[in-house]
């Protein structure tokens, strides 16, 4: 193959370095995100030589060109410095074609589903501390209360400084600067200044007074314009001071830049709310609470319900209780963990099972929605819909029979019931028991019909989570192996078995590319462990830098490509700890590879690991082992000659 004139007539065929915005490659193919991807031609691009397949996926242009792919990398980095990139707004046109609320869900969902361990973590020991006071375990004037609470208090505290930097890896900004200017509209000081009640001002400009902590659409707005500032301030420092220069001016202009305009922005957003809310309450209270109820998820996506605690304060100073923010944080929030558990009952995926439930907890017990809002119902939208309609139907039972709470809580959960013993009477408790059971009962049976089962996150995220009665027909293989065994006077080897696991034949593979045959005859295995091992005795002719795909030359001739997942190139190395190197000469049996399969599965990968002969046309046949348990080792492919 002429690499040069391959690269040459693949760059054509994407519309030239201009239509594209980056590029990498893995094992097999190299994965171009194209500004148009409607201008390459499927039918063209194949023609071209050394080009097996082309997939569309995941916002992608894929073009499989097989072992050779680094070879064609190369001579297209050689034609054109493309790199490698990250962002959303690099997608294709067609994926930029979604409506900009899915798109704005899409983004504030890819900012927020990597803090999710930190916010199931603080969420679950706000569970903690509310279940060890109410049994009167511990007191709330100790020390052992105050360290517990800043324990679960601090993933949503410093929320905006981890916000910041899932957010910028996002739209590629710098993620130490980007968390630097969360810093300031954090830092203490701010803070101390603020409480002085004297009036802050920067170069004579006012700096309003807003509190930051927990807050998520300041930062959410930042962090894309940092985008511009940084592309200013590279664009105007000479190269000799660019290394310290650079970072000044974008800390320089961002942080006015979000102390001024776009911090104070949700802090007035949130004081017209709060007028609003009033007014409305005033006039037409059932409608209030109903309407609120069934929008608070979003209210709570921007930061701003911490506005309405002013209004909840002074009705329980005022009157010795409140008929609004407390009942509509109840109604919102035993509905959104309804919701989740309606989700954990239907999926098929065991991670999101686990997160739905643990979500499901953190909200209903501890009052806490994120984790429940940016993990599971945002994510699928049709169970946020759901828990929408059940906080409403339960808010407008509140607002007609006038439900009150006698306590003021910032997190409402179950135990919010406990503070709607007042006023002389029970009935506020056995409305707010109605009231829970409507939240709970519409929002869990709403998910349960109407949540999509099409949806990845709905579906088995590994080979293994399949039922026996989805799986397609046994391998029909076998056979031919056995009868091809009997002719003496044909020339075979063996390829062993590279890892333990369930051996399904290749066509059942997860993978095109791989179902197809284009990467050549073999198996796919579902991993029983991590341990990866040679095949044959042979050489090493690449290990990917991303470590999750082995590519061998065995003595016997056989070009051996074993494939650890499917697009684990994204995980770029990680769970992957490799125990050799390209050009290495190994035994059979030596230990490649390890791999911690439990990480790639939490992280939505499928495991499943294609090993096949890249050159099988080499061979008169390439057969393979029968659909079951293999162990490494043992006999996996005989070819024969």
């Amino acid at each position: 193959m002429n690499y040069a004139k391959t690269a040459a007539e693949i760059l054509r065929g994407v519309g030239g370095e201009k239509n594209v915005s980056s590029m990498t490659h893995c094992m097999t193919r190299l994965r171009l995100i194209l500004k148009d991807d409607q201008v390459p031609k499927d039918s063209e691009m194949l023609k071209i030589p050394g080009v097996l397949r082309t997939v569309r996926q995941g916002g992608q242009y894929q073009i499989v060109i097989g072992s050779q792919v680094s070879h064609i990398y190369d001579e297209l980095q050689k034609l054109w410095n493309f790199t490698a990139a990250s962002t959303d707004e690099e997608a294709p046109k067609s994926a930029q074609k979604e409506n900009i609320l899915s798109r704005l869900f899409g983004f504030i969902a890819g900012c927020m589903t990597p803090l999710l361990p930190a916010l199931m973590g603080g969420g679950m020991l706000k569970v903690l501390i509310t279940l060890l006071t109410a049994l009167g375990w511990i007191s709330t004037k100790g020390s052992t209360y105050a360290v517990l609470n800043i324990m679960g208090d601090a993933p949503f505290y410093f929320l905006p400084i981890m916000l910041a930097y899932t957010c910028a890896r996002r739209v590629s900004v710098n993620p130490i600067l980007a968390m630097c200017i969360a810093g300031v509209m954090l830092h203490p000081n701010l803070a101390a200044l603020f409480k002085a009640g004297q009036a802050v001002t920067f170069l004579k400009l006012p700096v309003t007074a807003t509190t930051y902590s927990g807050s998520v659409i300041p930062i959410l707005m930042m962090i894309p314009l940092m985008k511009y500032i940084e592309r200013f301030a590279e664009k105007i420092s000479p190269d000799m001071v660019k290394v310290f220069l650079k970072p000044m001016l974008v800390l320089l202009i961002s942080a006015p830049v979000a102390l001024i305009v776009v911090g104070p922005l949700g802090g007035i957003i949130g004081g017209w709310l709060a007028t609003g809310v009033t007014f409305l309450y005033t006039h037409a209270g059932w409608l209030t609470i109903m309407l609120l109820a069934a929008v608070f998820p979003f209210i709570v996506m921007t930061g701003m319900h911490y506005a309405l605690f002013p209004i909840a304060l002074n009705s329980i100073a005022a009157m010795g209780y409140d008929p609004i923010l407390m009942v509509i944080m109840f109604c919102s929030n035993l509905a959104q963990g309804a919701a989740c558990f309606g989700v954990a009952v239907r999926t098929k995926n065991k991670t999101m099972r686990q997160t739905a439930s643990a979500a499901g907890v953190t909200a209903i017990v501890a009052g806490v929605t994120e984790p429940a809002l940016y993990g599971v119902t945002l994510k699928l939208k049709r169970p946020l819909a759901t828990a929408c309609i059940g906080s409403g139907i339960a808010g407008l039972f509140c607002g007609i029979v006038g439900a009150r709470v006698f306590a003021f809580n910032a997190t409402s959960n179950v135990f919010t019931l406990i503070t709607m013993i007042g006023g002389g009477s029970m009935k506020y408790l056995i409305y707010g028991l109605i009231a829970m059971a409507i939240a709970l009962i519409v929002s869990f049976v709403g998910t349960l019909l109407a949540v999509r089962m099409d949806d990845p996150d709905m579906q088995p995220e590994t080979a293994e989570e399949t039922s026996e009665a989805e799986a397609a027909p046994a391998c029909k293989e076998q056979p031919a192996l056995e009868n091809k065994e009997a002719q003496p006077l044909q020339k075979k080897f063996q390829l062993s078995s590279p890892l333990s696991g369930y051996v399904v034949p290749l066509e059942k593979v997860n993978d095109e590319t791989f179902a197809s045959g284009v990467m050549g005859s073999g198996v796919g295995i579902q991993p029983a462990d991590g341990r990866v091992y040679a095949p044959a005795d042979g050489t090493i002719d690449c290990l990917m830098d991303t470590n999750h795909a082995i590519g061998m030359h065995t003595d016997s001739g056989a070009d051996v490509l074993i494939h650890i997942g499917k697009d684990t190139v994204n995980l770029q190395g990680r769970f992957f700890t490799p125990h050799i190197k390209t050009g290495d000469t190994v035994k059979q049996g030596d230990l490649l590879l390890e791999c911690d399969l439990a990480g790639i599965r939490k992280a939505g990968y499928d495991t499943i690991s294609p090993v096949t002969v890249t050159n099988s046309a080499d061979y008169l046949e390439v057969l393979s082992h029968p659909e079951g348990e293999v162990k490494a080792g043992e006999k996996l492919i005989t070819v024969l000659q």
